[in-house]
């Protein structure tokens, strides 16, 4: 009797626990909404197909406000690559977008490569600037002087409904392949693997629930790159249970590298990226997860309150975006049947020259956009030079000049392909490398002496070796010999200089005798 006593009190005492532990246990629903790449457009934007009036942060921000009207439990974060390419933040150097992201309270924000490209003390100021932290475990000083980024943080901590996130921050490893030293200053960045081998033990110690990477680093199918690593960092690191990416400019809704959920969200807030986890608060771990790149088009209406917000800023830039500075006699396209000789190629070249003084011009095509014949406003400026890379002077013998142009061979089907201004030449793509550039020689046909050097003019990220596309125009810009001279002068301010002084313009899609490609060996 005594023993049938105990096991009814066992299982009463069992069946307790058991609905003490049902009713503490919760499914937490969870919502992170995720930007990347806005490259400044508060303002909609277009596309690479050139489809006009979409995106933009102020579309964006009317569906994070639904979205965070629907869910509860909601955090917000962008990839990198978020002050830099449009007018509105450039009049602010980057200040409007600090704006907007605290309106929009986000939780975190990442930097990219493109942050760079005005400069450190321009991005110490703005990155000082923010009230949101800002993001990049693999971002650090120069051992033994100050860090001019030092507020820039690996980690963050978000409790959302008793739930502990970790966001972890991580920056692309090539921005040295595209920025000179002289925009980097005491800046390293390190590898991405190292750093987060350093940084996760301070992660775990803060006993996560939930670990997120935040990467200006996009998902390669078919493998990564020296930029794009997430393979190798999914690989290396499984315990993290979602991976946000940017920098490749590429919309993915979902898929899993390495077990790892993985999503990103395009660029310009052409799309808006949309996490739903459930956490079960028992068993540890989340047991529902999905993700989504939603497409934001006209038929959302840009945040009212948001403009209203940031409207002195958006007014200024956009009555300068609408100020005329030429007029083309001729239209001009982006592509050409000569391989970086096109039309834009050309009037990008011709500026160059004019401003920096030099008679050749390394430079290929921007942007894949075209301008057409008739007035030419700031804003069709900044569609053929969206990035403010800044122009650089070699003193270059003409042996040097054909091992550059025989490198950039090898880009000849990619956009990446360089055209040339003030010279001519022949290129014989079947031949071995080393002697796929033949006859070379000054725009009027006359020979240049192999001992001469001739100033030669490309802007700042060939010269950081285009990530590691031109080695050799690195190599060459860090040899004293050349005696490097980075200017201060920005390809689209030599663009709309060139513009205004020479109106109108009579610049035609006329490759003529600069290149000929051969086929043959």
């Amino acid at each position: 009797m005594k023993c049938i006593v105990n096991r009814l009190r066992l299982a009463l005492v069992l069946g307790i626990l058991i609905v003490a532990s049902s009713v503490a246990a919760r499914h937490v629903p969870i919502v992170i909404i995720h930007t990347t790449d806005l490259h400044g457009h508060v303002w909609p934007a277009r596309d690479y197909d050139g489809t006009e009036n979409i995106g933009g942060l102020l579309r964006c921000a009317t569906l994070i406000a639904e979205w965070r009207e629907k869910h509860p439990n909601v955090l917000l974060v962008d990839m990198g690559d978020l002050y830099q390419g449009a007018i509105e933040s450039y009049l602010t150097r980057g200040l409007i977008m600090n704006r907007a992201l605290a309106w929009l309270d986000y939780d975190a924000w990442v930097l990219g490569n493109h942050e760079f490209d005005w400069g450190l003390d321009i991005l110490a100021t703005a990155v000082n600037d923010s009230s949101v932290p800002v993001l990049g475990a693999n971002v650090g000083g120069r051992p033994g002087a100050p860090n001019p980024l030092s507020r820039v943080r690996p980690y963050v901590i978000r409790q959302v409904d008793g739930v502990r996130i970790a966001l972890v921050g991580l920056t692309t490893d090539a921005i040295p392949t595209w920025s000179r030293p002289h925009l980097l200053g005491d800046v390293i960045i390190e590898d991405s693997v190292a750093a987060l081998r350093r940084i996760l033990p301070a992660v775990r110690a803060e006993r996560p629930d939930i670990m997120v990477l935040l990467a200006h680093q996009g998902y390669r199918p078919f493998g990564d790159s020296p930029a794009n690593q997430i393979n190798r960092i999914a690989r290396h690191f499984p315990e993290f249970d979602l991976i946000l990416g940017g920098h490749s400019h590429q919309p993915v809704d979902q898929t899993y590298v390495n077990g790892i959920l993985y999503s990103q969200a395009g660029y310009y807030g052409i799309w808006l990226g949309k996490v739903r986890l459930v956490y079960d608060t028992v068993a540890r771990r989340i047991i529902e997860e999905t993700a989504e790149a939603v497409h934001i088009d006209e038929q959302i209406e840009m945040n009212a309150a948001l403009l209203e917000a940031l409207e002195p800023d958006l007014m200024r830039a956009r009555e300068l975006a609408n100020q005329q500075v030429g007029e083309l006699t001729h239209g001009l396209t982006a592509r050409s049947s000569t391989p970086g000789q096109s039309g834009v190629q050309q009037l990008i070249c011709r500026a160059i020259a004019a401003a920096a003084g030099v008679d050749v011009v390394l430079h290929g095509r921007l942007a894949d956009e075209s301008l057409t014949a008739g007035p030419v406003y700031r804003h069709d400026v900044w569609r053929i030079v969206p990035y403010e890379n800044t122009i650089g002077v070699l003193q270059l013998t003409a042996g040097e000049l054909q091992e550059i142009l025989d490198e950039n061979v090898d880009q000849i089907q990619r956009s990446q392909f360089i055209g040339v201004h003030g010279i001519q030449y022949e290129l014989h793509e079947a031949a071995e490398a080393g002697n796929r550039i033949r006859n070379l020689r000054l725009a009027d046909g006359s020979a240049i002496h192999p001992r001469r050097r001739i100033g030669v003019a490309l802007n700042s990220y060939v010269l950081a070796s285009g990530g590691m596309r031109f080695p050799a125009v690195r190599r060459l810009a860090d040899d004293p010999l050349t005696r490097l001279d980075m200017t201060d002068i920005e390809t689209r301010a030599a663009v709309i200089t060139y513009l205004q002084r020479n109106r109108p313009l009579a610049v035609e899609d006329n490759a003529s005798a600069v290149l000929r490609v051969r086929a043959s060996n």
